[in-house]
């Protein structure tokens, strides 16, 4: 936890500032536009990163296919959910908004306390390899996809959110936690998990159970990323985060 490296301490806040500056920059360029305005910088974004998923899946077929490579991994899912996010409308684009603001909220609290385990040396390995440039853009995206849809204000709280969570997480479980066991990959630490605490769980308790507890943990992390939000929502109430920093600054 908190582990950073010399590079991680250089380039993650550098990166992370020039995330919110873009953000700050887009939202204030789109505060007076539609919300399908303000939904097309998040549309260049995940198509960005659907490409840079097809370049991946093409390197790994080039280079010898590691089931490893399946976009089944936490950080995968930012796929699926931006997209139905940033193209759906409704209460189908409602649900995805949703996912999208607490899956990206959990994402940067574990990204920011233990880089590594997201990236690996990525910081490092920045243009000199094609896989550590991939990781670096591809998780750096994730935040600036999040600050842009946050301070756009599109997303309205619901007392479904929470419902909407559970939904997620037991979808996921089903797809996921078969093929995990069937190409004996360790998907979202599905197999086994490197948190002592979790692995003793396994170990003492056999696999249905420890799937349980690490399927009701990704829950609780999602509710909690939710109550978050809805305290910061309900602060604010129909103010918009850009309207607040504005205020702000003008004051």
């Amino acid at each position: 936890m908190f582990q950073w490296s010399k590079s991680d301490a250089i380039v993650l806040p550098l990166a992370l500032l020039i995330n919110l500056v873009l953000a700050l920059a887009v939202t204030f360029l789109t505060r007076k536009k539609s919300e399908t305005v303000k939904k097309i910088p998040l549309m260049l974004i995940i198509l960005t990163m659907l490409g840079m998923e097809v370049a991946k899946q093409i390197y790994y077929i080039k280079a010898g296919y590691d089931t490893w490579a399946i976009p089944l991994h936490f950080c995968s899912l930012f796929m699926y959910v931006y997209f139905g996010c940033a193209f759906f409308k409704g209460k189908v684009g409602d649900v995805f908004k949703c996912l999208s603001l607490c899956m990206s909220l959990l994402f940067i609290v574990l990204f920011y306390c233990y880089p590594s385990s997201m990236i690996g040396t990525a910081t490092v390995n920045i243009f000199k390899a094609f896989l550590p440039t991939h990781t670096f853009f591809y998780h750096h995206f994730i935040s600036l996809f999040f600050f842009i849809l946050l301070f756009s204000g599109i997303y309205k709280k619901s007392k479904f959110d929470y419902l909407y969570a559970c939904l997620a997480i037991l979808i996921y479980a089903t797809v996921a936690i078969p093929v995990a066991h069937t190409l004996d990959t360790n998907y979202c630490f599905i197999l086994y998990n490197e948190i002592p605490i979790l692995e003793s769980i396994r170990q003492a308790c056999g696999q249905v159970v420890y799937t349980i507890v690490l399927a009701l943990l990704g829950i609780i992390g999602l509710w909690i990323a939710i109550f978050v939000l809805h305290l910061l929502f309900y602060r604010r109430k129909k103010k918009t985060d850009m309207e607040i920093i504005m205020s702000a600054i003008k004051s």
